[in-house]
């Protein structure tokens, strides 16, 4: 297929069964499947699936528009998390969601990582990924938090990282902070304005001049920050309920 087209598909995974008597392209879940025989030359191979490529394409965009496939985590697609200084390359396992032996297992997610490689179940993949960016978020946003507040002077209670749908996050009378946990794919400066903005409302729990004062003395670009952050899109598949 032409380099255009292979930018608009996702890797084709090939399945041999010794039952097959023709070759067979097949859209699953969200990736492409090519059925082969038992025994078939790449030449044969590779003019079938030159002979199937408007095909293929045409049938892919309209799956991908008309069906939740739009936020499901696409095989290759890279996740950053600039706050643990990690990228990773997703890896959709379509072997019944089970990692081989010699992948670190992460909860009981289905999801493992190896070396620069996210492997994610195949099967259910967009809430396995969101779960375990969660989890990653539980534990580094806090940490974070306090790194801030020991390096400008401020007190809190507590801290909960939420998946929160229109707050980035919050601060309590009491000064118990919530973080948003989509915060984690964030790139590290937006992430430290928004934990700075919540700190500044443990002592000025409002919006006032005073409040953006204190603000601007512990992130003097808050402004440029503000802006970015309203521009910042999430990965689709954090979407899905």
């Amino acid at each position: 297929m032409n380099s255009s087209n292979n930018s608009i598909l996702p890797p084709i995974q090939r399945r041999v069964k010794s039952n097959a008597r023709r070759l067979k392209l097949s859209i699953q879940h969200h990736q492409i499947f090519l059925t082969t025989p038992p025994k078939i030359s790449e030449q044969v191979v590779q003019a079938f699936l030159r002979q199937s490529e408007s095909w293929l394409v045409d049938t892919w965009q309209k799956v991908y528009k008309q069906t939740s496939l739009a936020k499901i985590p696409i095989h290759g697609e890279k996740l950053n998390l600039p706050l643990l200084n990690q990228c990773f390359e997703i890896v959709l396992d379509h072997k019944n969601g089970s990692p081989d032996a010699n992948q670190l297992i992460d909860s009981n997610f289905l999801v493992s990582h190896l070396n620069s490689q996210l492997i994610v179940s195949a099967q259910e993949s967009g809430k396995l990924l969101k779960q375990w960016v969660r989890e990653q978020a539980a534990i580094a946003l806090p940490r974070r938090l306090k790194e801030l507040a020991e390096q400008h002077g401020f007190e809190y209670l507590t801290c909960q990282v939420r998946h929160a749908k229109t707050r980035w996050g919050s601060c309590s009378a009491t000064a118990s902070i919530n973080l948003n946990a989509a915060l984690i794919l964030m790139p590290v400066a937006l992430v430290d304005y928004v934990i700075l903005h919540e700190l500044c409302h443990t002592r000025q729990l409002n919006h006032s001049a005073q409040f953006w004062h204190e603000v601007h003395q512990v992130d003097a670009n808050y402004m440029q920050h503000r802006q970015q952050l309203k521009q910042f899109k999430l990965p689709s598949w954090w979407h899905l309920s």
